[in-house]
């Protein structure tokens, strides 16, 4: 029985895209541990948000740039950190394995699966990830502080968890070993962490580093995520810059994919 045939055969009459694989492999993989990572979704963001916004911005009252109070500036902070951590970590850590432990990821090398529709599935399953991080985030916040919703929020959230994807198949794609993932982290993903305008108001950090910050890619989507949500309008320069920076991951993730070999 030629089942290869069979199942590009029912790809075809389905319509399915050739990076729904990638896809399903990841919806499969959140099924067995739903539970799991919803506990994960909501246990840093609500740490932050009880230590930082009830505890320390309660007591020290912090007087925010914009006039806000810290705890309304804080959540979409926690939300971007939501869509950064979970939609990067989770790419980066499904691609280190595939390569480099598992050797799994050559099969999809090695299907009639174009480069782009490889490099579309895992930044989409980063995306996602992301996406329903940041929407269990959203959820429990809403809970804990009074927030009005809007599209204008959500769309920007699922530009930014696509952005943030495509930043976890760069990175997946340059690691070489265990140390080259240690050092990612401690160089690139906790700086932008703490650094990038979510948890402390780029207005306040030291003056040689605010034009800096401006060069991670969370920094735009902090300020984003923070306008959107407030409802003053969608700030198109922030939104084309997230842009810039998912191009920019893509042409560079793009041409490392088409240079591995096979």
């Amino acid at each position: 029985m030629n089942l290869g045939g069979n199942s590009q055969t029912i790809r075809q009459f389905l319509w399915l895209p050739p990076w729904y694989p990638i896809i399903w492999e990841e919806l499969v993989y959140w099924r067995s541990k739903f539970w799991l990572y919803l506990a994960t979704y909501m246990l840093s963001p609500l740490i932050f948000l009880l230590s930082f916004g009830f505890g320390v911005g309660q007591r020290v009252r912090l007087i925010m740039p914009s006039g806000v109070s810290y705890l309304e500036f804080l959540v979409p902070g926690v939300v971007a950190l939501a869509l950064f951590n979970n939609g990067v970590t989770s790419v980066i850590v499904r691609m280190f394995y595939h390569r480099l432990h598992f050797y799994s990821f050559e099969a999809y090398r090695l299907a009639p699966v174009s480069t782009l529709s490889l490099w579309l599935g895992y930044a989409l399953s980063g995306m996602l990830r992301g996406l329903l991080a940041g929407l269990v985030v959203l959820g429990m916040v809403i809970f804990l502080v009074p927030i009005r919703l809007n599209w204008l929020f959500i769309g920007s959230m699922a530009l930014t968890s696509f952005c943030f994807g495509s930043f976890g198949v760069l990175i997946g794609l340059l690691l070489r070993s265990f140390d080259d993932h240690a050092l990612a982290t401690e160089f690139f993903l906790v700086p932008m962490t703490f650094l990038s305008g979510t948890l402390i108001p780029v207005e306040r950090l030291p003056g040689l580093l605010q034009p800096i910050v401006w060069l991670f890619p969370l920094t735009p989507v902090a300020q984003l995520l923070r306008t959107t949500l407030a409802g003053t309008g969608f700030p198109g320069e922030l939104a084309a810059m997230v842009g810039g920076w998912t191009l920019l991951f893509f042409l560079l993730g793009w041409f490392r994919l088409s240079r591995l070999d096979t």
